[in-house]
């Protein structure tokens, strides 16, 4: 067997790179897995300055991308819940290392390959050999008859049986270690999309927070034109029920801020993590992603595809395996005794095979090569569906990083510029405070609108990026499917 920790581990980073693949074509999926995996890097952050700031504060686009990050396993971060000091901002790749060392998908995960091994090993292990005792003929001429003090028997397995028998499951083994990469992607990627939730809900409940003191204001600023007879009763009602309302978010906003935090909480696996403030932003930078290069690139390291190439060769060696099946197996038999009535030792042998005259494991391999049938059916199923979610997830990735671009370059400047000339005309007496409010009220709702459209930016960035894998509390799933020929008690 080829050693899987070797040319086919995935080895994940937890830092985004630009795919290279520039100036490919729509791609056409492979036809045979290919020989070696190349690395998978999750979709964690390309947008987290090197002077990490609390969330809040606004980190301006093109912000400087985090170095590469050191490859992680399960279990090579033992980190306690507490090892990251409370307060203190956290980066992604503290989550990262907690994730790893806590998260039970990924127990789970290589559970399933142990247990492949352990079916390799038994399936390869020959027959025990059976020894006894036999005695004949007792009372014949009133003897003891004829003894066999010791009787050696051994079936002898033929045609490279084992052989095959250990290959087949070493290639479950394989199978089983592309599903555990394919969970630790699920895992980063999952925390990335968490991690840009509660980035998104922190500056939420600022902006609703300045949203609630613009309120506030307006309130008094009404109550003072009322006062001096240039406001009336409804314009007050009206300013006091909008206060109301942007408390009423502000309380939402920080509730939806502990909803996110606890999802990313679960995700990392430590459920007791204490709330505090994540370091990075939410602004893109670099280049646009590209549906074709995505495209090829998902055809080149998606698990998924993978997976289903590799169920193929396994699929195929069960094949042979089963036609191998109708070979006799040897039986061979000796030992050794003495006759008491004749007085003398003895020795007998015996050679035994089967004749596959009835059962030639003809349904059998009809069963083997319906799987290989429908697993390499599996593979176009799996492209196709590969097409289509990307397609899918790229569609939300280019319309928000449109609405992005949109409020980056005309929404919010075009506010920001009214409501600093308000202000002016404020200074000037040419313009009345509350119009100066209503111009401050745009601009928080125009950056909340933004902060909305940066989340979605983000998640479908990680998406597409993440090979489409992005839940990291889903259970992996076993690397046998139900109903197939592997699915039995006793390995063969």
């Amino acid at each position: 067997m080829r050693a899987f920790t070797g040319a086919r581990t995935f080895v994940l980073g937890v830092s985004l790179s630009a795919v290279g693949l520039a100036g490919c074509q729509t791609p056409d999926p492979p036809s045979r897995p290919p020989h070696s995996v190349p690395e998978l890097r999750p979709a964690v952050l390309t947008a987290v300055p090197k002077d990490t700031a609390p969330v809040g504060a606004v980190v301006p686009a093109g912000g400087v991308a985090p170095p590469g990050a050191t490859p992680t396993t399960p279990g090579e971060f033992p980190v306690a819940a507490n090892a990251v000091a409370p307060g203190a901002p956290l980066t992604v790749a503290d989550l990262e290392r907690l994730a790893l060392a806590h998260n039970p998908t990924l127990v789970q995960a290589a559970a399933f390959v142990d247990a492949a091994r352990g079916k390799a090993t038994q399936a390869g292990l020959p027959f025990n050999p059976l020894i006894g005792m036999e005695a004949e003929q007792i009372g014949a001429g009133n003897t003891a008859g004829e003894v066999r003090w010791f009787t050696l028997q051994q079936q002898i397995v033929t045609g490279g049986k084992l052989r095959l028998s250990r290959l087949k499951y070493q290639k479950e083994a394989e199978l089983a270690e592309i599903q555990a990469n394919a969970q630790r992607l699920r895992v980063v990627n999952g925390i990335a999309s968490a991690y840009f939730g509660v980035l998104a809900a922190q500056r939420s409940v600022e902006n609703h927070k300045r949203l609630a003191e613009n309120a506030e204001a307006a309130v008094k600023t009404t109550e003072q034109l009322v006062n001096v007879g240039q406001g009336n009763q409804q314009d007050l009602l009206q300013a006091q029920v909008e206060a109301s309302q942007s408390r009423v978010a502000l309380r939402t906003a920080e509730a939806r801020l502990r909803q996110d935090w606890v999802r990313l909480a679960t995700v990392v696996g430590v459920p007791d993590l204490p709330q505090q403030p994540l370091a990075g932003g939410l602004e893109p930078d670099g280049p646009p992603l590209t549906q074709d290069e995505a495209l090829a690139r998902l055809y080149q390291e998606s698990p998924e595809l993978l997976f289903a190439l590799a169920k193929v060769e396994q699929d195929e060696i069960i094949v042979r395996r089963e036609r191998r099946e109708p070979i006799p197996n040897v039986t061979v038999r000796g030992g050794v005794g003495y006759n008491f009535e004749t007085r003398n030792n003895t020795a007998d042998a015996a050679f035994t095979l089967p004749l596959p005259v009835f059962d030639r494991n003809q349904g059998t391999v009809r069963q083997a090569l319906a799987d290989l049938g429908r697993s390499r059916a599996e593979v176009t199923r799996v492209q196709l569906d590969l097409r289509r979610r990307l397609s899918d997830a790229f569609t939300r990735y280019q319309t928000a990083r449109d609405e992005v671009e949109n409020f980056r370059t005309e929404a919010l400047p075009k506010a920001s510029k009214a409501y600093d000339l308000y202000v002016d005309q404020f200074k000037n007496r040419r313009a009345a405070f509350p119009q100066v409010l209503v111009a401050q009220r745009t601009v928080f709702q125009l950056k909340e609108d933004y902060n909305r459209s940066l989340l979605e930016f983000r998640r479908a960035e990680v998406e597409v990026r993440g090979l489409l894998l992005v839940d990291g509390l889903t259970a992996p799933r076993e690397p046998v499917p139900p109903g197939h020929i592997n699915a039995t008690p006793k390995p063969r």
